[in-house]
């Protein structure tokens, strides 16, 4: 029975991968990357942070170059850890104006997860002629790239500023291999 085969299918994953020891809700076979295959899920194994083992060949490597989520450096099977921070900051554009109320936060996931972050709250105060006074963070959340934030009317554009470790995307090539194929994963 060889460790890891060459088709991207969680069960040909490897049976020993640089996972163990990460804490956390791993499972009870910390050793073992089949349970990690291809997941995206924020704080499904370590809280804050979405760690999965993908399959990689070597034209998705070539492709991740353009792509926001993180550079295998070889085709094979490849270690993904996505960190997560909360908004520390958003400004409005210059001119814009809405009416007083809540920002409403869309995405944020990062690029491929399906559930796991945690929903900002902010309030906008506009001045008497609707032009936006003061943004106000209630909670920053928690996202692992940058959401994208609209008011309830008008022109206003935000730009965000997120903290801790969101937008950051790590890859460990955990077995080089150039002959891997299939495509059951939905990251690269």
């Amino acid at each position: 029975m060889s460790l890891w085969g060459n088709l991207d299918a969680a069960n040909n994953a490897p049976k020993s991968s640089a996972t163990a020891g990460y804490g956390g809700n791993t499972p009870q076979v910390t050793a073992n990357a089949q349970v990690y295959f291809a997941n995206t899920r924020l704080s499904a194994f370590i809280s804050n942070s979405a760690i999965g083992v993908f399959g990689v060949d070597a034209t998705e490597q070539t492709n991740a170059l353009t792509a926001n989520y993180g550079h295998p450096q070889h085709a094979g099977w490849v270690l993904r850890k996505t960190g997560v921070g909360p908004i520390e900051s958003i400004t409005a554009n210059t001119g814009s104006v809405t009416s007083n109320g809540y920002i409403t936060f869309t995405g944020g996931n990062g690029n491929g997860a399906t559930t796991g972050n945690t929903a900002a709250n902010a309030r906008i105060y506009v001045n008497t002629n609707g032009s936006i006074a003061n943004v106000t963070i209630i909670s920053g959340g928690l996202y692992s790239n940058t959401p994208v934030a609209t008011a309830a009317s008008g022109n206003a554009v935000f730009t965000l500023t997120l903290g801790g470790r969101a937008n950051r995307v790590s890859t460990e090539t955990l077995v080089a291999m150039g002959s891997l194929y299939g495509d059951n994963d939905p990251i690269f």
